[in-house]
């Protein structure tokens, strides 16, 4: 089963806020999975920036409505982190480090040793196990003061946040229920949202890599929007490009050649995707799916966006 890094200490509502809506569900089932709710309201634009929350005020007005309305006041609820503020690496550690050891001792590298791209990170480790001829493990960051203005927020509206977790591990769990993967794959999420690609990359259930790439500042100019119809909307080939630079990094950077993807997974909305999966099959040479096969549907037979598969996923960690 896919792992969990940020352990729950009891039931709790799932809550994504993004910057195009605040998202909220509830899973009636898992087996077969039937969503009881899905809710989502519209932000308005610059409430939430490239991840961090800029109108925290008018977030907060918007979500007392909303959790009105959903009736979830005073209720425990987890969030995923920000993509912007998230990184995944799989580290080495000393053989004189024990399993209980390994955070305190990543506590002492970062900043020393290891380095981060932000000052103050909040972080989780857990032992690499699938290699057993050396030491590693994988380490997930975020930033601490872009958590707690989130944390901030949900505390004002009367809720009570838990740790947060990260898009990666939420999807990948809806992935592992819809494509049954076996953990020998080595498999490339592709999460489209906002202009931006957010890539991830899973190998025996274990998160190996993240990087977000904004494709609207793609260094491939002359395919970054399109001129006649669409305008404004990302081109396939601009989307596969940026994938296979990142598929390149993983076999050759990560693996030395001796490993490359293969499973392409796309999860979002887009008004090209098929099309844009046809490109990935035919330049890549991989197999490409839709993240969600058949849309999933409400106890009521609603069908369900595919904007709402990062809030399913996360609401699967209570699974």
């Amino acid at each position: 089963m896919p792992m969990s890094i940020f352990t729950r200490r009891k039931r709790t509502e799932s809550m994504t806020i993004e910057e195009d809506a605040v998202r909220f569900v509830r899973l009636k089932s898992v087996e077969p999975l039937v969503i009881d709710v899905a809710e989502e309201v519209i932000l308005p634009p610059n409430v939430v920036v490239e991840g961090k929350i800029v109108d925290s005020g008018t977030l907060v007005t918007i979500l007392d409505g909303a959790i009105e309305q959903w009736g979830i006041s005073k209720r425990s609820v987890q969030f995923l982190a920000p993509d912007q503020y998230v990184i995944i690496r799989k580290v080495p550690y000393p053989d004189d480090v024990m399993t209980d050891e390994l955070k305190g001792h990543f506590f002492i590298e970062i900043g020393s040793t290891l380095y981060l791209p932000f000052d103050d990170p909040v972080f989780d480790v857990v032992p690499y196990s699938p290699n057993t001829e050396t030491n590693e493990a994988i380490l997930i960051a975020s930033k601490e003061d872009v958590l707690d203005s989130y944390e901030d927020v949900l505390k004002k509206v009367k809720l009570d946040p838990m740790k947060a977790d990260i898009t990666p591990l939420a999807l990948y769990r809806l992935a592992f229920r819809q494509h049954s993967f076996t953990g020998k794959e080595h498999i490339l999420l592709a999460d489209l949202k906002h202009g931006k690609l957010t890539v991830s990359i899973f190998h025996e259930h274990y998160p190996l890599f993240m990087r977000p790439v904004d494709l609207e500042n793609s260094t491939d100019l002359s395919v970054v929007r399109e001129l006649n119809n669409d305008a404004g909307i990302v081109t396939p080939s601009t989307i596969v490009m940026e994938i296979e630079k990142l598929i390149n990094f993983y076999r050759y950077n990560m693996w030395n050649g001796a490993a490359s993807i293969t499973h392409l997974v796309v999860n979002g909305e887009y008004s090209r995707m098929e099309e844009l999966l046809s490109v990935i099959r035919e330049r890549l040479a991989l197999n490409a799916e839709l993240l969600v096969k058949q849309p999933l549907e409400l106890s009521t037979g609603e069908e369900i966006p595919a904007r709402f598969n990062r809030t399913i996923g996360l609401a699967l960690k209570e699974v």
